[in-house]
């Protein structure tokens, strides 16, 4: 099947001319017709700006457009239209928020103001997980109250599902869609259907939603990672000749270089089936009970195929360095390269169920929250990295043999086997060698890992809310209430105890597949030679490399040269396995007022919230004890490591934190409106950040990398100030000016340390002689610091063009742009040569950012078409391995373009369509600097067509 839509401007301008056209067959006016409710962008963008106007502090929403039909097919995608909300993606769809600068771990998200486990590691919430047709709204409250939850530096994000009791009597709505991903070529379906009805003369309502989808995804990547550098003057490292780009010799200072170069054509299948169902009772006129129950379940697994270019080893020649340090261009005496196949996959499910009691008796409001949640999730790891050599190379002639040649290695590379990589033709590394990676007769053993960890995060909930009407002045009523929860959330890791060898034979037995001569069967893989992989991008870097046809039939093979059929089976990891507990008790007062002037009417509040949290981890803790090398390969040696036996450890801490906060409305009578608010926030510590547990991710070559936990962390914390001029026309137009500023006084940093003094380790140099090395040991954890500042400013504007004649009074547009600077003046400062410091900003924030929607709603046609960009962003201050290894990490800009449009049928039917990433852009990461790119992404067009229905 070919592509579709090559061209990145058709897209735009197919969209728009549809909406023009598709106009013209239906401009007639029908005077006819009773309008019996009223739906659609207008109407939905409307009510949002109504709560905007009329809520208690400073906030934004966004509001389904009727039942079961939210903006966009993503929650996430649809909080992103939002003033300040930016998001992240995996695999091209919308999956975490950021506000105001501030990544998904500084944003506490509610659904129906209850908090809900996830199924990461971390306490962020998933959007990927809630299906947008349960939906009936969201709000992201940016200027905290004393009477929500505490937990954000960022904003209070509340996503609410629909309850019968709002609107009496029956209601149905019902989708059947198709979904086709542009790279995976493959269509797939999508249903919901959403049944509400009231009985008992309407005291009575019972909800039930459902949805399903099954959908496949291809995300085209490649990049470089292991980002290392040599000193120009090494000429054992580096023989040269190193020259700049105008041909001049570079004779010393640090020559930064990629690690390794990788390609990879990743294929997801992705099933989520959700089911929601709310049942109300109003037992009188004062007493209303709700329950609430919230089931999904999402399955994924990816594979992907690919190769990863080894540039790591000693003996540089021909080196073209750029102005910033990096080596562009270079030729290497070759080295085995890796086939890069991999498998990630997760089975989870999650559970929120909540029971809410709301009386009303005399000038007395009670309500009775009690919630519980459950998260479950199982994810697969795997990485089968075998070798591409030189198939031409005699297997059975090894080193001392009679007929072995020269600067043979392992009977696997000749002498005069070469990589030349060259990266200034683009974003995606050139890479030209006498090694075949298109030919299934070169590959060869090595090495794999399988891995596996089992997450579970239980939440309970018990809050009781007491409000109570005063009349008395100003003074309009007191809210105070108490509020406790209870958090666990625990890791169990299983992992193969070794990548390369049957550890349970004796010595004598084994068979050893890393670094071996051991050929495999040619029929487990073949060639891509079809599959267009990073189509949009030119250069001349491996497309045509080998895939594997069928996994088991590679792990089956694998086991037989292991003599061990069950290798893949894991055991336990007891060092990567922790729980941690998490126990708060919050209590709260605010009391509220409002009054009128000779010039406005005002509205406000103020409070504290006091909340205590007790922390626990339990878990184990190893440390590297001694380790062997183990000569040859694509790295000159490999380590084999020796660790002490797992140490049961239990790690306590506790905190207090008081929350003041103060809120006011000016309301002008005219359509303006000011408002202000000031609060002390706090986030906690990232779970994943307190646990005792300790990780040796990645120990070989000639370093060894170590991750703990800090169970002792303290919380974020900082003051804010909010203020934003507001306006509100009569015909629903609005537009609005804020700024803001934080005072961070507790942050949470990532420390990293490096030590060379324990361990001397034997390896080859690019002459195949033995040399003695140092291992570094690089060891990270996080570790409380001073803070910063975050100050920005908001503009947001909604305008219908109701004034112009006939059909194109039908058009609208929506705006918002964001400007955001932080300054960390305890950031950790950059000293090493040619790498451009990361500066004082914080991570994750993009300085710009904006939204442009353009819109058309009249009778029964409606078309959208939005533009959202961001600007780059740290990402990371020192970067992961697999990624810019300890130097800063960077996003690039991202700007996508989405369109959706629908035909109203008749009264009941409606036909849409929607394509999201019209202009199929990439994600792309860099280290720091935009030359050493790290990640380049194309997840591809997303289209859906389909038809809805509701009674």
């Amino acid at each position: 099947m070919k592509k579709v839509f090559n061209h990145k401007v058709l897209p735009i301008a197919l969209a728009v001319s549809s909406a023009l056209y598709s106009q013209q067959g239906f401009s007639q006016q029908k005077d006819d017709i009773e309008v019996i409710q009223v739906s659609g962008i207008r109407s939905s963008l409307t009510e949002s700006m109504d709560l905007k106007k009329n809520a208690s502090s400073i906030q934004d929403s966004i509001v389904a457009e009727d039942i079961g039909k939210f903006p966009d097919q993503n929650v996430a995608e649809s909080l992103q239209r939002i003033t300040g909300v930016m998001i992240s993606r995996t695999n091209g769809e919308g999956a975490k928020v950021t506000v105001r600068g501030f990544g998904p771990k500084f944003n506490s998200v509610h659904l129906n103001n209850r908090i809900v486990a996830t199924t990461d590691r971390g306490r962020e919430f998933d959007f990927q997980s809630l299906p947008s047709e349960l939906i009936s709204g969201a709000d992201v409250v940016k200027a905290s109250r004393a009477n929500i939850s505490e937990g954000s530096l960022g904003a209070y994000v509340n996503i609410r599902t629909a309850r019968p009791l709002d609107k009496a009597g029956f209601q149905a709505a019902g989708s059947i869609n198709a979904k086709y991903n542009d790279l995976a070529e493959k269509v797939d379906p999508k249903i919901s259907a959403i049944v509400s009805n009231t009985f008992v003369d309407d005291s009575v309502g019972l909800l039930f939603g459902i949805s399903q989808l099954d959908v496949t995804n291809r995300i085209d990547s490649a990049g470089a990672n292991r980002w290392a550098f040599f000193d120009a003057s090494d000429t054992a490292f580096a023989p040269g000749p190193i020259v700049d780009e105008s041909g001049n010799a570079v004779n010393s200072g640090n020559i930064w270089f990629p690690g390794r170069a990788w390609y990879s054509m990743d294929t997801e299948s992705r099933v989520r089936t959700s089911v929601n169902s709310t049942l109300q009772w109003a037992q009188s006129s004062d007493l209303t009970h709700t329950v609430d129950v919230l089931y999904s379940k999402l399955d994924r697994e990816a594979f992907g195929n690919g190769l990863q270019v080894p540039t790591q080893r000693d003996g540089f020649t021909d080196v073209v360095v750029s102005q910033y340090g990096t080596a562009l261009a270079a030729t290497k005496a070759a080295s085995p390269i890796d086939g890069r196949f991999q498998l990630e996959g997760q089975e989870s499910e999650q559970w929120a169920t909540g029971f809410n009691s709301t009386l009303y008796k005399d000038d007395w409001t009670f309500e009775l929250d009690l919630s519980y949640s459950k998260a479950e999730a199982i994810e697969k790891r795997g990485a089968y990295i075998p070798h591409i050599v030189n198939a031409s190379v005699d297997q059975s002639v090894l080193p001392g043999d009679p007929g072995y040649k020269p600067n043979q290695e392992f009977g696997l590379i000749l002498g005069e086997d070469y990589i030349r990589y060259d990266s200034r033709g683009g974003d995606v590394i050139e890479v030209e060698s006498t090694l075949d990676w298109s030919d299934p007769a070169s590959i060869r053993a090595h090495w794999n890992d399988v891995a596996q960890f089992e997450r579970e995060d239980e939440v309970k909930s018990l809050k009781f809310d007491v409000n109570y009407q005063l009349d008395d002045g100003i003074f309009t009523s007191i809210d105070a209430g108490i509020s406790v929860g209870q958090r666990e959330k625990s890791q169990t890791a299983f992992r193969i105890p070794d990548g390369c060898v049957n550890v349970a034979l004796p010595e004598a037995e084994q068979v050893r597949t890393c670094n071996s001569s051991i050929d495999l069967d040619d029929n487990i893989f073949s060639i891509n030679n079809n599959s267009g992989f990073l189509s949009d991008v030119s250069g001349n870097f491996p497309r045509d490399f080998v895939l594997i046809n069928d996994l088991s039939a590679f792990t089956d093979a694998i086991g037989q040269i292991r003599k061990e059929p069950n290798w893949t089976q894991t055991t336990i990891r007891p060092n990567e396995t922790v729980s941690n507990t998490e126990d708060t008790l919050a209590i709260y007062a605010q009391l509220n007022m409002e009054g009128e002037t000779s010039l406005f009417n005002w509205s406000g509040n103020v409070g504290f919230r006091h909340v205590k949290t007790d922390v626990a981890s339990v878990g184990n803790t190893i440390e590297l004890l001694a380790v062997e090398s183990i000569l040859g390969g694509s790295e000159g040696g490999l380590i084999e490591p020796t660790y002490t036996d797992p140490a049961f450890l239990t790690k306590e801490n506790d905190y207090s934190n008081f929350l003041p906060s103060a809120n006011v409305s000016l309301d002008f009578q005219n359509g303006y409106f000011l408002k202000a608010g000031a609060a002390k926030v706090m986030t906690r510590p990232a779970i994943e950040d307190v646990g005792v547990n300790r990780s040796f991710n990645y120990v070989r070559s000639t370093d060894a990398f170590q991750t703990g936990g800090n169970p002792l962390l303290e919380p974020y914390e900082a003051t804010q100030l909010d203020i934003s001029l507001e306006y509100y026309a009569e015909n629903g137009d609005s537009y609005s000016f804020a700024v803001f500023r934080k005072d961070i006084a507790t942050y949470i940093s990532t420390s990293t340390v490096q030590r060379s003094d324990r361990f001397i380790i034997d390896k080859l140099d690019a002459n195949d002689n033995v040399i003695q090395v140092p291992l570094v040991e690089t060891i990270t954890e996080k570790s409380n610091r001073d803070g910063g500042t975050v100050n920005g400013i908001e503009i947001a504007a909604l305008h219908y063009f109701d004034y112009l004649p006939g059909i194109l009074s039908g058009f609208g547009v929506q705006a918002n742009y964001t400007y955001t600077d932080s300054s960390d003046d305890n950031a950790d400062t950059f000293t090493q040569q040619n790498v451009m410091a990361p500066g004082n900003g914080l991570e994750g924030l993009s300085k710009n950012a904006y939204n442009v929607i353009a819109f058309y709603d009249k009778e029964e046609f409606q078309a959208r078409i939005a533009y959202n960009w961001r600007e780059s962003f740290l990402e990371f201050r020192q970067g992961p391995v697999l990624g810019s290894n300890g130097i800063p990490q960077h996003v690039e800009d991202y700007g996508q373009f989405d369109f959706s449009t629908s035909y109203d049928i008749n009264e009941n039917f409606t036909v849409n369509a929607e394509i999201i990433n019209l202009t199929d852009e990439s994600n792309l990461r860099y280290a720091d600097v935009r030359e050493r790119v790290v990640n380049l992404a194309y997840s591809g067009r997303r289209y859906q067509i389909g038809v809805s229905a509701k009674f």
